[in-house]
């Protein structure tokens, strides 16, 4: 991405606004590293979960662990030919492709991640399974602005596939970084907080990354391009269950159905998972997800609609409280009821049994049976046999179990035995596979690469008989390259735009 200088300036000391160029104050006669100025049009149409103070986070750009040497070459050889193609480096010799963004990535810390996406954004290198010499020549758009020659003598310098990922890695590193560490904004006048207009809209970019790229790129198509490309490479499938923490926004999410619910407190989180099980994730990948309902009830909290209907929720929905008489027999309190305005809507929590006299341990109860020594929970009417300690410590921490007979235990209706919540990470004795369960089944993690990169914890990893795994039905890999299928598609605009800053 360049910007249009005067001629009588040179291209190794000038950076100037976008905004100088659209009043005529300069021709377009020579083109600079840092941005490319066009005309101001219509605005983008923005995706959901774009958001354009907010691009990407820095260590999107710098985090230089992103991707493994082995990950890159493998996800490169998975969209194209671009892993294998022979290039020549800045030192002369002839190397594969991947060998030269593993060497600039490496040098100057930069994340392999988002050198090949900009290599997509601007010349569709990653998914072009025939790319021609050009696309090679100008493949990072540096120095290179849209209405300038590419055959101009003052940009050669910057040609060649080495070439352009060395000077666009050193313009991230040692230009745009440096510079906003040191004075606060880039020599184009981005910064963190402060408030610029691109194509007609008022932008405020939140941090280093998104600074930088209105820099690289002063116009919102080209950046929600590249997120686009981001998001669908890089955007993890969080398993439904898992609960992840967004690293700069420290705000925290239940994923399900393909959507992200937020907690509204610290109290209602706490009630419903562990917080050492909490996944630390970047939060342009959460942005990649529609919000859902805030997730704002604690577990077993009691829940007074305007109609006077009084709820309990509990691990599996709501249930109805029939009367007061049923309310207080089993030691409520109406000072620990919530009421609800008359348009907070709790319709997403499924409806289970009502909890009348009859109802026995509404809130659940552990039992030993004395006979045989298992272990089971009742809940309602219906008993569920408890297949393993590790169930005791992780939905029953601190509940003592009562001792029953077989006989007593004889009246409950026997339902599944009790399973394990989504998100959990399990894995056998003998069989060292771990598995993530999500909606009932169990989910191989193939590889520890995979295992890391998500961000799990091997202390969260639970141990149990192999009968118990055995029980289970097994689904689908994880992988790093999942796409999130129920997250919005890519657009025409997107296609049509793949080689376009």
């Amino acid at each position: 991405m360049t910007i249009c200088y005067s001629q009588a300036m040179s291209p190794s000391f000038l950076r100037i606004s976008r905004f100088a160029l659209i009043i005529g104050l300069f021709s377009c006669s020579f083109a600079i590293p840092g941005i490319t100025l066009i005309p101001v049009h219509a605005q983008a149409v923005l995706d959901p979960g774009f958001d354009p103070d907010r691009i990407l986070e820095d260590e999107d750009i710098f985090d230089v662990n992103g991707m493994s040497y082995d990950r890159l070459v493998r996800f490169l050889r998975s969209k194209g030919t671009l892993a294998d193609h022979l290039v020549q480096d800045i030192d002369g010799v002839q190397k594969p492709a991947v060998d030269v963004i593993w060497r600039v990535a490496t040098s100057y810390k930069m994340n392999p991640k988002y050198l090949i996406a900009v290599l997509q954004k601007e010349q569709s290198l990653v998914e072009d399974a025939n790319p021609n010499q050009r696309q090679f020549d100008w493949a990072m758009g540096y120095g290179v602005c849209d209405s300038c020659s590419k055959d101009d003598p003052a940009i050669q310098d910057y040609k060649g596939f080495a070439s352009q990922l060395e000077w666009a890695a050193k313009q991230h590193r040692e230009k745009y970084l440096l510079r906003i560490l040191a004075t606060g904004t880039t020599r184009s006048g981005t910064a963190p907080g402060k408030s610029m207009v691109i194509d007609g809209e008022v932008v405020t970019p939140q941090n280093n990354a998104t600074a930088m790229l209105y820099a690289y790129t002063p116009h919102t198509h080209g950046n929600l391009n590249l997120w686009r490309i981001w998001r669908r490479w890089f955007s993890l499938n969080y398993p439904d269950g898992t609960v992840v923490k967004g690293k700069n926004s420290n705000k925290n999410y239940l994923i399900r159905l393909g959507q992200k619910r937020a907690f509204t407190s610290r109290a209602v989180l706490e009630s419903m998972v562990d917080p050492e099980k909490i996944v630390l994730v970047s939060d342009t990948e959460l942005a990649a997800y529609p919000d859902g309902p805030d997730i704002r009830f604690p577990k077993y909290a009691l829940l007074k609609e305007a109609t006077g209907t009084i709820w309990l929720l509990d691990d599996e929905g709501k249930r109805r409280i029939a009367d007061m008489k049923a309310f207080h027999k089993f030691g409520f309190n109406e000072d620990e009821i919530i009421e609800l305005d008359q348009d907070e809507d709790i319709s997403e929590y499924p409806i289970g049994e009502t909890i009348s006299v009859k109802t026995e341990f509404p809130q659940g109860m552990l039992f030993t049976e004395k006979e045989t020594k298992k272990l089971w929970y009742i809940e309602g009417s219906v008993k569920r046999e408890v297949p393993h300690v590790a169930f005791l410590k992780l939905y029953f921490s601190g509940i003592k179990s009562k001792v029953t007979t077989t006989k007593k235990l004889a009246s409950y209706t026997t339902g599944d035995p009790y399973r394990f919540h989504d998100g959990e990470l399990v894995r056998g004795v003998k069989n060292a596979s771990v598995y993530v369960v999500e909606n009932g089944l169990l989910r191989p993690i193939p590889s520890a690469e995979i295992f890391e990169s998500i961000g799990w914890k091997w202390k969260n990893v639970i141990t149990v008989a192999d009968s118990v795994i055995k029980s289970y039905d097994v689904g689908d890999y994880i992988t790093l390259e999942s796409v999130k299928t129920r997250a919005t598609t890519q657009t025409t605009l997107e296609r049509a735009s793949n080689s376009s800053s």
